[in-house]
């Protein structure tokens, strides 16, 4: 069965990198993505830029991809590793759309 997933990774970061191991996670069914058993991406795109802890951008984003056909959307090692203020996106997504989010990809 395909699920319909989008990621949504650092905007700071994706000046450094253009899904460089997210791709190949996908592709080799590793990290998050290895109990799927096909993926298809409807979207990559950023969290919107940093926003003092505000989850509006972000937020927007993720309602973009669900309107997309995501049914899952994970949020980039880049996001959750390194964001301050990263969970605090993860659980704003969690309560306000309804898609499952899944914590990293690679």
């Amino acid at each position: 069965m395909t699920t319909k997933i989008g990621i949504i990774r650092c905007d700071s970061h994706s000046a450094n990198c253009a899904g460089f191991n997210c791709f190949p996670a996908i592709r080799n069914k590793t990290g998050q993505f290895e109990h799927y058993d096909d993926v298809e991406l409807v979207g990559f795109d950023t969290c919107g830029g940093c926003d003092r802890g505000k989850s509006d951008k972000i937020m927007a984003k993720a309602t973009r991809l669900k309107e997309k056909g995501a049914e899952v959307i994970h949020l980039g090692n880049c996001l959750i590793g390194n964001c301050p203020v990263g969970e605090q996106y993860l659980e704003a997504i969690k309560d306000n759309i309804p898609v499952e989010v899944v914590r990293k990809t690679h």
